[in-house]
């Protein structure tokens, strides 16, 4: 019986020692398996250190980069570069002041960068920015808070400048730090050359430039980017705007969202400008449906517009019956990347709305515009550091933008899916709002003016009670009945 023991021992013994080794092998194989798949994705991703093309090989009449478009995205990228000793042509299809339809509003990061290039201060000199802080939002049921967000938030959230005002003085700024401002230059194509590694851009009038890397920057519709084959459909979010002149209207705010459920996830907005004139926009989302922003389609838009500013009992009653309001304009939204197969290739960058680089929930794309256009701006010059100008070198450009904002489209693209299928959930932001007073709407503010990212919403300390909060709203309208629908249907869905 001892023997048969010992026997069985030793070999339970063996066998262990057998897959020790084998354990040891696998584990071996596993950790070398591991460093080969990570010094491969480095080595793929990694920066070259030199390339061919140095700044001594530049021709002389050639320029580091071309920038076609001299909008927020495209001048701040020139502003840099040239600040950074970069040279840079600075394309313009018009001739400065120039309109451009839009909410107007600038958000902290875009304040940010205006103070660093010294644009803020001659806006606020020439009393051409206001900054928002009475505020808040009306919620598909019609429960609303307007209160203050400067003192919570120890800053504006944002601030609205007309782009006819904002884009001139960005522009002429970078002309300022040295980039050469063509306006009037409207660009009709432009071709790489393998050989030379460099870009010409030709004007329809035949006139020609030519550069090192060229930068897409010429709006949401992106001619250039298209006829490129970069963009590969037209953008699906449309925006209106209608200004209103100060002293006709009855609005007491700085900015007010409106969410009617009829165009959810969309929404109107109403922004003070200086002189007490106003701008009043309307934004459809694309959301549900292919070719539909929620429930409605593009096709809808003035007519919402229209009969927000006469049948909505909160929309109609801050404009008031005495407005002078301006025609409605209504420009296009390329939202979250929609349509662009990259935003980098060989010797090229697509920034700002040409990108698509405007959130997917609010519809706002001045500050990424610009902090893109910085990002460019900061990728042009260290390959020009090293001479290498490959999509190896410009993918850290689409790094940047994804850390600084691009990581958080994801998270608006699926709040405004959230929104449009569940609207209590704005119902019962409202309702914490009239609860906890400005702390809960100043953190509103924060995330919907990119302070913090839309995965905020996902942390606990706001999970939570936001959680809390829609089951109340939940309980209270669908159970109890308490809470009653002040937002009247516009005639047509009567």
């Amino acid at each position: 019986m001892a023997a048969r023991i010992e026997k069985a021992l030793e070999t339970a013994e063996k066998y262990v020692q057998e897959n020790k080794k084998t354990v040891a092998i696998a584990a071996g194989v596993t950790s070398a398996a591991l460093l080969a798949t990570y010094a491969y994705r480095r080595a793929k991703t990694a920066v070259p250190a030199r390339g061919p093309y140095t700044v001594d090989t530049l021709p002389t009449d050639a320029y580091d980069a071309v920038i076609v478009g001299a909008g927020p995205s495209g001048a701040v990228c020139a502003y840099y570069l040239s600040r950074g000793a970069a040279k840079v042509a600075l394309l313009e299809k018009e001739s400065f002041p120039r309109d451009k339809y839009c909410g107007d509003a600038v958000c902290t990061p875009a304040i940010r960068i205006l103070e660093d290039m010294g644009v803020l201060q001659e806006l606020i000199a020439n009393n051409e920015a206001h900054f928002a802080d009475a505020g808040g939002f009306v919620s598909p049921s019609g429960t609303s808070y307007i209160g203050v967000s400067k003192k919570k938030l120890g800053q504006a959230a944002c601030c609205a400048v007309k782009r006819i005002n904002l884009d001139v003085r960005v522009a002429k700024n970078a002309a300022r730090a040295g980039a050469d401002l063509k306006e009037n230059f409207e660009v009709s194509g432009a071709t790489f050359d393998k050989a030379t590694g460099l870009w010409t851009v030709t004007s329809v009038s035949g006139t020609v430039v030519r550069g090192r890397v060229l930068v897409c920057a010429d709006g949401a519709t992106s001619r250039l980017a298209t006829k490129l084959g970069y963009c590969t459909e037209p953008p699906k979010g449309v925006c209106t705007r209608a200004f209103i002149e100060g002293g006709t209207h009855n609005t007491n705010f700085d900015g007010v969202c409106f969410y009617p459920r009829w165009s959810l996830p969309g929404y109107a907005a109403i922004f003070r400008h200086p002189n007490d004139e106003l701008n009043f926009c309307y934004y459809l989302i694309p959301c549900g449906k292919d070719g539909y922003c929620g429930d409605v389609k593009e096709s809808d838009l003035a007519r919402l517009h229209n009969d927000a500013i006469k049948y909505d009992p909160f929309i109609s009653k801050s404009i008031g019956p005495n407005a002078k309001i301006e025609r409605m304009r209504a420009a296009s939204l390329r939202l979250g990347g929609q349509g662009l197969k990259t935003s980098y290739d060989d010797h090229l960058l697509i920034i700002g709305d040409a990108a698509g680089h405007i959130d997917p929930y609010t519809g706002e794309g001045i500050h990424t515009a610009m902090m893109g256009g910085k990002a460019a701006a900061e990728t042009i010059l260290a390959m020009r550091q090293t001479g290498d100008f490959s999509a190896r070198s410009t993918r850290q450009y689409e790094s940047k933008w994804r850390a600084l904002y691009g990581h958080d489209f994801w998270m608006s693209k699926a709040f405004a899916e959230v929104v449009y299928r569940c609207p209590i959930l704005l119902d019962a932001v409202a309702s914490e709002m009239q609860r906890k007073g400005d702390a809960m709407m100043a953190k509103w503010a924060e995330i919907m003016t990119n302070m913090q990212p839309k995965t905020y919403f996902l942390r606990p300390h706001v999970a939570i009670p936001l959680g809390i909060a829609v089951l109340r709203e939940f309980i209270d309208q669908k159970i109890l009945g308490t809470k009653k629908d002040n937002y009247q249907m516009l005639p047509k869905d009567k």
